[in-house]
């Protein structure tokens, strides 16, 4: 009994709040980002700036800091480009159905 049948297609609304959502978070993370990245350079400007390097002016577990934050936006960007892929791949199931 196997049916072509597509699935049933999500309510609009949920559509459009999933993707304010996704862009809200990817605002967000990105923000993050950039205040971890300022956060750290300042941290390593201040460090330094006594002319002799300190290293307890860091930011603490820095590695494991930069490490996460970097994978993070990599992951971050392979998530939009997989919600790119599958909202182009339904547009054309559309398509195709519309015609």
């Amino acid at each position: 009994m196997s049916e072509d049948r597509a699935p049933a297609a999500l309510p609009r609304a949920l559509v459009v709040m999933m993707w304010v959502l996704a862009a809200l978070f990817n605002v967000v993370f990105v923000n993050f980002f950039a205040l971890y990245s300022a956060a750290n350079d300042w941290a390593v400007e201040r460090s330094e700036a006594t002319g002799a390097f300190e290293p307890s002016q860091l930011l603490p577990h820095d590695a494991a800091l930069w490490l996460s934050a970097h994978v993070a936006i990599v992951l971050l960007v392979v998530l939009d480009a997989a919600g790119v892929a599958l909202w182009l791949r339904i547009r054309r199931g559309h398509v195709k159905r519309s015609q």
